[in-house]
């Protein structure tokens, strides 16, 4: 996991349990975790998981539900995230430009 998308994590895993569920929410889209068939299609497109994915991943998800660090305050995450995604697409127009 790339430096910056490990700090969005950490980020999130502050956020006050109705924003970090928000936050979900808005990444996953309205239908993508309630369409079974929507998720059968990723999972054909993505593939097979590497070994160990599941372990690490479980492991993510109990410590975010048993941080008790304070939230981080959405307008912050707001900021960040926006940066980041400033500097990502600025990024790609230089990589394509060269």
């Amino acid at each position: 996991m790339s430096p910056d998308a490990q700090r969005l994590l950490d980020e999130a895993r502050q956020l006050p349990p109705a924003e970090r569920n928000w936050l979900i929410d808005s990444l996953i889209g309205e239908e993508g975790a309630t369409s079974d068939e929507a998720f059968a299609e990723w999972q054909k497109e993505a593939g097979e998981p590497e070994p160990g994915y599941d372990e690490w991943f479980r492991k993510g998800v109990q410590e975010a539900l048993t941080d008790t660090s304070p939230g981080v305050p959405h307008e912050q995450v707001e900021r960040e995230i926006g940066n980041f995604l400033r500097r990502a697409r600025e990024a790609k127009r230089l990589k394509e430009s060269a």
